[in-house]
């Protein structure tokens, strides 16, 4: 007989896990991160996987022979590397779904378009130095959610199967487009009422100085986000994934976790212990 598993004031929440491949150590850790989704749902949580792979996007490109464009940190998304990311995050979706069926959950993958769960918009042309000054350079079919429909999320969640969710989103005139997965996956969070967002990341958290992986901020409140920006301190990659957390405690989520997806059991760890391993970020 298994020992009673503890349950906190999350039992029963939504929550909104989202990771990229390398940040869980490579696709080959997939299995232990689907043992990790297996747990949360048996402490009673409900998980709702999103995943990017901007990665596998790279080099899939580079296999290919073809150019990768970044602008601003920015996918340029043209018509042939928007099949390029659909192909490799499908491809990535199928493994992770496999994965949780194998640690025995029953788990459905789906990208953000279908039943219009993440209805994107064109993103505006950004704001770059370019050599005779300031230009605005047009990312192509690259969208920024601005609608949510959480039914068929919801319905899978109470029949305790898993959403795994990449993030390819359409607009309303059926365009698809490419939506960085951590932006994606605040939009969801908040469009489905989640309690907490975890981002899986490569990283324990923000780091006050850079590389120096135990200096770890422990915890951000909104506050804190100019001064740590003006300071230097928050800077590069982790902007955007700060930005999406803040995106997604406005929208009602109420707390969110930015944590190392290669540390053992991080994802448990962070939501039932009594320790905090990443930053831990509130209004």
């Amino acid at each position: 007989m298994s020992p009673e598993v503890p349950v906190n004031d999350r039992s029963h929440g939504l929550v909104v896990v989202k990771f990229g491949g390398s940040s869980i150590g490579g696709m080959e850790q997939i299995d232990l991160f689907a043992a990790e989704i297996s747990e949360l749902m048996r402490r009673g949580l409900k998980p709702i996987i999103v995943h990017g792979g901007g990665p596998e996007i790279t080099e899939e490109m580079k296999r290919c022979g073809l150019p990768v464009r970044k602008v601003a940190g920015q996918r340029i998304t043209d018509d042939t590397t928007l099949q390029i990311a659909k192909t490799v995050l499908s491809r990535i979706n199928d493994r992770v779904v496999v994965s949780l069926r194998k640690a025995g959950l029953n788990s459905i993958g789906m990208a953000g378009s279908e039943v219009n769960t993440l209805v994107a918009k064109k993103m505006a042309p950004v704001d770059v130095d370019g050599p005779n000054g300031p230009e605005k350079v047009d990312l192509g079919h690259v969208g920024v959610v601005i609608r949510v429909d959480p039914r068929a999320v919801e319905l899978l969640c109470r029949k305790d199967i898993v959403p795994v969710i990449y993030s390819i989103c359409a607009d309303d005139s059926g365009q698809m487009m490419n939506v960085n997965a951590d932006t994606a996956a605040a939009a969801l969070a908040a469009g489905v009422g989640a309690e907490e967002l975890v981002l899986v990341t490569e990283v324990p958290g923000v780091l006050r100085v850079f590389e120096d992986l135990s200096s770890t901020i422990p915890e951000i409140r909104e506050a804190d986000l100019g001064p740590l920006t003006s300071s230097g301190i928050l800077k590069d990659g982790m902007i955007p994934k700060v930005d999406a957390c803040f995106l997604a405690l406005r929208g009602g989520v109420k707390v969110a976790h930015i944590i190392c997806g290669t540390m053992s059991n991080a994802i448990v760890e962070q939501l039932f212990g009594d320790r905090n391993l990443g930053t831990r970020l509130t209004l």
